[in-house]
């Protein structure tokens, strides 16, 4: 006797797993202070999700590189304003942030405005008429650059030759050959950040230029730039030791508390009183 086939089979296993995911509640939305940087809230709320950079760009298709460059505010390894905005929602709606706060916040600290005038026509007065520059100005430039790089090099050639009979000289009445090259070495400055614990850093030039952003782990030694306009930026203050010429200059900052624009060139060594005391 044949037996009834029933209609409604039981739903194979990935079915009832993707059944159980939509009905699985929605996880809560991270906890951020909003005191923290925009990339800051990104790194933490993505550690709160349990998350690596990895599975993040695999999730939402963009570049790990790309995700990296939000969570350090490094605009300059970004394609663009339109792609780095439109990487940043995707970023915080993955994350469960409110997409319009952050990427306000992201586009005030990080001024993204280089793309701001791309594709706008030029507005010309109809009035106003391009001058016309004669023929002989580009070659009467190209004469001042070269008598200047002339004088330039006889200039720079008669300060070397002073120099140096200055220090033969100098050599001669010493006694020591070796005095100009310790002379130099003693005004030199050398200022070393050392890395006490695994910890972000980034070093600036006098015009913002990035030269440095990146974690150093602890035990790493830096040597920046020590040229007036140079800065050091760094989440942790207290994660770097800092020296001058070898003598301790104490901390780049509060421990716990980001450091924004620390001039390397003001950082001073501590005073023998200062080393005695005990760190906080």
């Amino acid at each position: 006797m044949l037996q009834p086939v029933p209609t409604d089979p039981q739903p194979a296993g990935d079915q009832v797993d993707a059944r159980a995911q939509r009905k699985a509640p929605a996880a809560s939305p991270p906890v951020l202070d909003n005191a923290w940087r925009a990339g800051r809230k990104l790194s933490e709320a993505r550690l709160q999700r349990g998350w690596t950079v990895d599975e993040v760009a695999d999730r939402i298709r963009v570049r790990k590189e790309f995700l990296e460059a939000l969570e350090e505010m490094n605009v300059k390894l970004l394609p663009g304003k339109a792609y780095a905005l439109a990487f940043l929602r995707s970023y915080a709606r993955e994350l469960g942030i409110e997409e319009k706060a952050i990427v306000d916040q992201f586009q005030d600290e990080c001024a993204l405005t280089r793309d701001d005038n791309a594709g706008k026509p030029a507005i010309r007065s109809p009035a106003s008429k391009p001058r016309q520059r004669p023929p002989w100005a580009a070659a009467a430039a190209l004469v001042l650059i070269a008598a200047g790089f002339v004088g330039w090099r006889a200039l720079d050639s008669q300060l070397r030759s002073e120099s140096e009979q200055q220090a033969a000289v100098s050599s001669e009445q010493s006694g020591l050959g070796t005095t100009p090259v310790a002379t130099s070495a003693a005004t030199r400055r050398v200022v070393e950040i050392r890395a006490l614990t695994d910890a972000w850093l980034e070093t600036r030039g006098p015009d913002g230029t990035v030269f440095l952003s990146r974690n150093l782990r602890a035990g790493d030694v830096y040597r920046p730039d020590a040229s007036p306009g140079w800065t050091l930026h760094a989440r942790d203050g207290g994660a770097f030791e800092l020296f001058v010429n070898g003598v301790p200059a104490g901390l780049l900052g509060t421990a716990g508390m980001p450091v924004l624009g620390r001039h390397i060139d003001e950082i001073q060594p501590l005073t023998q009183a200062q080393n005695a005391s005990p760190r906080s």
